[in-house]
């Protein structure tokens, strides 16, 4: 939103789209769009849930497990080239 925009209670909330995003799978994927949760149900989701699915995904992202970018499928391709 541009800063003409915003009405002035909201001067210092900025988000982003991944933010955005984040909030929206939190809500779909670890609440399952359930109204009336629990304070301590949702520290207990974000503590033990969806702190080891962050790590898990950190985990995956350092070894390069997943699918490959262009870019990554074409020089490995002119690796397989060259040998």
């Amino acid at each position: 939103w541009a800063a003409c925009h915003q009405p002035d209670v909201f001067t210092n909330m900025e988000t982003n789209n991944y933010v955005e995003s984040w909030h929206n799978q939190l809500k779909t994927i670890y609440m399952r769009r359930k109204q009336n949760h629990r304070l301590d149900a949702l520290i207990f989701l974000l503590v033990d849930e969806i702190s080891f699915d962050i790590r898990w995904e950190i985990r995956r992202l350092i070894n390069r497990v997943g699918s490959m970018t262009k870019l990554q499928r074409e020089e490995r391709a002119k690796m397989r080239k060259a040998e």
